[in-house]
């Protein structure tokens, strides 16, 4: 079959864990024999063109990645516009027209057009929609813990309500986790869609980490440096308990890896503590290295997360995992195979670095459940699974 996946953002402007997922779907449907294009965007500022390897990606340019800069008011001015792109409209109905595929997977449309699934249904091609986020019931895609009532506002509920009627009901939705499928059917989306949870998938090189007998007990971090994404908490937290010696200097050591808008402030609050190292952007690669080294993956979100896919990599190394318990996150860590924390609680998250660091056979053991886990989310049986939508149907 002749198989489009679309996506807002794909290398190399990608930021998070969708892009990878989408990767790796492509990748699966090409080992499986199906052919495969993307369509995603570009920075109006480079020129537009067809990226070739194993499969096309066709970019178009989307002002999304300059929403940052834009004032508050102009964001939400944007926000109704990208809805009803007709600019991207017309030069996507162009791709899926000369490509004639058999199915489009969707992604994350935001910056894309929410006109593409209705383009989609008018083409009569076979629509399968995958969920990664809320910003179908918020146009941000967050939802901050202790915040919930952001998603019930009066423009919040109008703004849900023209994203249910102009996404209306794909062939298929797949969701990772049980929460966010229930976020979106609670508020009437995709009533006659076929429904289907379906954990992300992860490339199966399962190895465990290299970490015994070490000397130095190395929490990582690996992420977006982003408030929400609970990286400065994290630091703040680190650092506390260095000072009031709750963690002794000599036995712990914090590695942060990623990029963000809060690099620098990052950066700065941790002021150059020694047992703190902040990496910045650095490849999947050197991060996979990292894990391998690590003790204990720190995923401190303080926003409603889907299924984050550091944790399926930190699965993957048998590196244990310790998270805020919130949103779909606790669905992956069932089964003791992880710690979970009150998300900004930092009382409660040294108490579970603590547990990590003084109770080593404890750990492991969690992370040989992780391991054990993620083997039933490999790519092959993900793929097999989504072609035959809906596996286990939610609804």
């Amino acid at each position: 079959m002749k198989i489009c996946l679309i996506n807002n953002l794909y290398k190399p402007y990608n930021r998070g864990g969708a892009e990878r997922v989408v990767e790796l779907i492509a990748r699966g449907l090409i080992n499986a024999g199906h052919d495969v294009f993307i369509i995603s965007t570009r920075p109006i500022s480079t020129k537009f063109k067809v990226q070739s390897s194993k499969f096309k990606v066709y970019y178009i340019p989307a002002l999304y990645y300059n929403l940052d800069k834009l004032p508050k008011i102009l964001r939400l001015l944007w926000h109704i516009v990208d809805m009803f792109d007709i600019g991207s409209y017309l030069k996507i109905r162009s791709i899926l027209k000369k490509e004639k595929p058999d199915i489009a997977m969707t992604h994350n449309l935001k910056g894309v057009s929410y006109l593409i699934p209705g383009l989609i249904k008018k083409l009569n091609i076979k629509h399968i929609h995958t969920l990664h986020d809320i910003q179908l019931l918020h146009p941000s895609g967050l939802m901050l813990y202790g915040k919930e009532k952001i998603i019930v506002s009066l423009p919040a509920k109008i703004y849900a309500a023209v994203c249910r009627r102009l996404f209306n009901s794909p062939y298929a939705v797949i969701s990772p986790s049980n929460w966010l499928m229930e976020m979106h059917a609670d508020r009437g989306f995709f009533k006659n869609s076929k429904q289907a949870v379906l954990p992300n998938p992860v490339p199966l090189a399962i190895q465990p980490s290299h970490t015994e007998e070490a000397k130095i007990f190395r929490f990582i971090y690996a992420g977006q440096i982003e408030e929400h994404k609970g990286a400065l908490f994290l630091i703040s937290t680190f650092l506390d308990a260095l000072d009031t010696r709750c963690l002794a200097r000599h036995r712990v050591s914090l590695i942060i890896a990623g990029s963000g808008s809060k690099l620098k402030q990052a950066k700065e609050l941790a002021g150059g503590d020694k047992n703190i190292s902040i990496l910045g952007k650095i490849s999947n690669e050197e991060v996979q290295k990292i894990m391998r080294q690590s003790n204990a993956l720190i995923a401190p979100s303080l926003c409603y997360e889907n299924s984050p896919a550091v944790i399926y990599e930190a699965f993957s190394h048998g590196l244990p995992v310790i998270a805020s318990n919130i949103g779909g996150i606790p669905e992956l860590l069932i089964d003791n195979a992880g710690l979970l924390f009150k998300p900004g609680g930092e009382e409660d998250l040294i108490l579970k670095i603590q547990f990590a660091i003084n109770n080593p056979e404890e750990l492991r053991k969690i992370g040989e459940r992780g391991r054990k886990k993620v083997k039933q989310f490999g790519v092959e049986n993900y793929i097999e699974k989504l072609l035959l939508t809906p596996p286990h149907p939610s609804s």
